[in-house]
């Protein structure tokens, strides 16, 4: 019986600590500065979460995202989207934003690769800026591991 026990709060203890690791990893995390610019990374964000966390951020917002997070957001919030500084879709270079919000977005670009996008950042970086990297689907750790990485070599 007591061996049970000890089992059972083995199981219950681990499946905390799994609840809290993901927890973390889909909130909004600090990465530092780059280039005069607050980096964050978002694993699997909540639309709705992101357009108003997007709306309130005190500077201009560079965005790094896949093509679904950006899809999502052209549909809920439109007008979040088009006020969005650079919009880097970094998994598709054919954009799915329909050309009415596309139109008055100051900066759109997709690129194959994160790596390519990462590449044009070097180009377009601006000081008092926000970076955003939010990331979801199957390679989601391989991608915020390239963008993690990428910010830890340049900062």
């Amino acid at each position: 019986m007591e061996i049970k026990k000890v089992d059972q709060q083995s199981q219950l203890l681990q499946a905390r600590k799994e609840s809290l690791d993901a927890a973390e990893r889909m909130s909004l995390r600090p990465l530092g500065k780059l280039w005069g610019m607050d980096v964050f990374t978002w694993y699997k964000p909540s639309i709705v979460e992101l357009s108003a966390t997007l709306s309130t951020f005190p500077f201009p917002v560079f965005w790094l995202a896949n093509e679904i997070n950006i899809r999502e957001m052209a549909q809920v919030d439109p007008e979040t989207l088009r006020s969005v500084q650079w919009c880097a879709q970094f998994d598709n270079p054919q954009l799915s934003i329909p050309s009415d919000i596309i139109s008055q977005m100051p900066l759109v670009t997709g690129t194959e690769s994160l790596e390519d996008a990462l590449e044009f950042l070097k180009r377009t970086k601006q000081p008092r800026h926000i970076l955003l990297f939010t990331v979801q689907g199957n390679e989601w750790k391989t991608k915020m591991e390239v963008f993690e990485n990428f910010v830890k070599l340049h900062q």
